[in-house]
């Protein structure tokens, strides 16, 4: 990892950190969500989402599938970051997120999806294609096992992310056997 964002340039390290292996990006503003992707070796924020700023940056995650690259404040205020990769056991979790339907046409790999349900938002998610009526979006989130060396005990010891993918919607029966 490079330095620090300078003089609150969050945009420019965020997108200094992304790369082919690590081309998504998640950020938590107090204006709002952001999500980011890697186009032609640049960062590029959905529609209508607000600006990356650090004066408004609670948190980011830049990831793919091998790693996650965190930057966030600490209890003063100054900038920290953290990196994680797997190491030893790993859960891979598969969670679905809302927005079940398409809305308009692609935005530089963004889709616009809406929530049948009253009061959630439309987002933008950088997934490169619209879903269809079986499909879903889903972000794997990869948990870390740390185990006790006195009992055995395993409990996760820390948690990142690891991809956005459109994907089916429900899995089958047949699709749980084959995963055995």
């Amino acid at each position: 990892m490079s330095n620090l964002p300078e003089n609150n340039d969050v945009s420019a390290w965020l997108e200094s950190q992304m790369s082919d292996k690590r081309p998504t990006l998640l950020a938590f503003a107090d204006d709002g969500v952001i999500w980011g992707c890697l186009v032609n070796k640049k960062l590029v924020t959905g529609p209508n989402q607000p600006e990356l700023r650090g004066s408004t940056l609670q948190q980011a995650f830049v990831f793919g599938q091998e790693d996650e690259i965190r930057l966030f404040h600490d209890e003063l205020g100054n900038w920290k970051t953290s990196h994680v990769a797997d190491a030893g056991d790993v859960i891979v979790e598969s969670q679905i997120l809302w927005g079940n339907q398409n809305e308009g046409d692609l935005q530089n790999g963004f889709l616009q999806v809406s929530e049948f349900r009253k009061g959630i938002p439309n987002q933008y998610l950088p997934v490169g294609r619209p879903i269809g009526n079986d499909e879903c979006i889903r972000l794997e989130v990869r948990h870390l096992i740390e185990y006790d060396e006195k009992t055995g005990e395993a409990r996760i010891a820390i948690s990142r992310l690891a991809g956005l993918k459109v994907d089916k919607r429900d899995i089958g029966k047949k699709e749980l056997e084959a995963a055995k």
